[in-house]
């Protein structure tokens, strides 16, 4: 007996190498998979940073619709009846430093690009729009309504640009000779 076990114990047993193969598989798609996820992780970094971007700019460029909004009845008064007013808070800016001008904090640093905001005006001395109700009162040739438009820009080069549009009715009182 102790004869037949050292023969069996000399005899070389072939290995195949299976689990060598099995385990490189195993290695190849755990590369895989971690390959793919790092991909995906930066993928959505990138599309995050994008959307910030762009919602930072669409802001801006919200902003500069209301401060033109916000002009309306003060001395910079952009709604009356000028082709167009490229620059409407001009006046500001100037003397004052810039402390009254309704887009300084539009930006956390200075080295954004500023807000660009036109107001053109569309038409004059035009028919208002009026609800059903108030149709056919006694006052409907007495009013008139001028018709502009508001553009706001903002562009972060090489990362985001918008632009906004409004449409701004201005009712006048009495019949222009405009």
């Amino acid at each position: 007996m102790l004869d037949a076990m050292q023969k069996a114990v000399k005899s070389p047993v072939r290995e195949s190498g299976v689990v060598l193969v099995v385990g490189l598989l195993f290695l190849l798609v755990v590369t895989i998979i971690a390959v793919t996820a790092a991909n995906n992780s930066t993928l959505g970094l990138k599309m995050s940073a994008s959307m910030q971007d762009s919602y930072r700019s669409f802001q801006a460029a919200e902003a500069g619709l209301y401060a033109a909004l916000g002009l309306a009845g003060t001395a910079q008064d952009p709604f009356r009846r000028q082709d167009i007013i490229e620059e409407p808070f001009q006046g500001l800016s100037g003397l004052d430093g810039g402390v009254n001008h309704p887009l300084r904090n539009q930006a956390a640093d200075p080295s954004s690009v500023p807000v660009d905001v036109d107001v053109l005006l569309v038409a004059t001395a035009r028919a208002c729009p009026r609800p059903p109700a108030a149709r056919g009162g006694s006052s409907v040739s007495v009013f008139d309504c001028d018709y502009y438009r508001i553009q706001s820009e903002h562009v972060e080069p090489g990362r985001a640009r918008t632009q906004v549009q409004l449409g701004v009715v201005k009712m006048v009182i009495g019949r222009s000779s405009q």
